[in-house]
């Protein structure tokens, strides 16, 4: 996704591990090209989330659609739930400057808004197993990168990266990334607690070829081991350049479930 994130598209492309032989890249220009492809602007994403909570809990399935700007200034997000009926309207805006603090709020369509900031970040996005922190940020731009070794997933031979934040910046201790460095596309994310715990892990299920006819993570799995406790989430549109305005970033413009347009920026 993108991280996920941004994180997510359609259509199903597979290619071999053996077609082509990876370029071999540092730490830091493999983090760097990682980086920039989540830096792409303003897009549109549909989306199903099927979450799967720990046992004696009922699962929920949901329609989503995403609208986002990514630079290497700032990171605006907008999920909005469009299915069931019951849930339609509910929505979440988030958003991050580089080097700052991420804030959001949450819409219910009855109109209660309600702040998100530091703890709330920690919290489950509609429920599911991505957290409001995971949907912006980008480990991949933090300054510590290691390559840590190479593993072969899904019969791809890849790098592992590992990232590490800064004295504070994430709550996370640890981010490690499988790497097809190939088509730089994670086939793997795990993230780690101080304690050295996995908190999630982020699986590839397919490979696609976006609207741009770059590779990216199409359908994921995210799984919380701590809870026992997991969430699909399968693409079904990914569109790139769409008209998007500081309005569509708002807490009234949120309320907004128009698919935008394609058009300048």
């Amino acid at each position: 996704m993108k991280t996920l994130l941004s994180i997510l598209s359609c259509a199903f492309v597979a290619q071999s591990a053996h077609s082509a032989e990876a370029p071999v890249l540092s730490a830091k220009d493999l983090a760097a090209k990682l980086s920039l492809l989540q830096q792409d602007g303003s897009s549109f994403v549909r989306l199903k989330l099927d979450a799967k909570p720990p046992a004696g809990t009922p699962k929920f399935s949901l329609q989503l659609q995403i609208k986002q700007r990514r630079t290497a200034k700032s990171t605006e997000v907008v999920y909005q739930i469009l299915w069931p009926k019951e849930r339609m309207g509910e929505a979440v805006l988030l958003k991050q400057s580089a080097g700052g603090a991420a804030s959001g709020s949450l819409f219910n369509p009855s109109g209660t808004v309600r702040a998100l900031g530091g703890p709330q970040m920690k919290e489950a996005l509609f429920g599911s197993d991505l957290s409001y922190a995971d949907v912006l940020e980008n480990f991949f731009a933090w300054d510590n990168q290691a390559i840590v070794g190479s593993e072969v997933v899904d019969r791809v031979n890849c790098q592992i990266l590992e990232s590490k934040p800064g004295k504070g910046g994430s709550s996370y201790s640890v981010v490690r990334t499988w790497v097809d460095t190939r088509r730089l596309v994670p086939l793997r994310i795990e993230k780690y607690l101080p304690s050295g715990a996995v908190a999630r892990r982020i699986d590839t299920r397919d490979v696609a070829k976006d609207d741009t006819g770059r590779s990216v993570p199409a359908n994921l799995t995210v799984s919380s081991p701590q809870k026992s406790s997991s969430t699909d989430l399968t693409g079904s549109k990914l569109k790139h350049g769409v008209a998007l305005t500081d309005h569509d970033f708002t807490p009234a413009g949120i309320k907004d479930l128009a698919v935008p347009k394609s058009g300048p920026q």
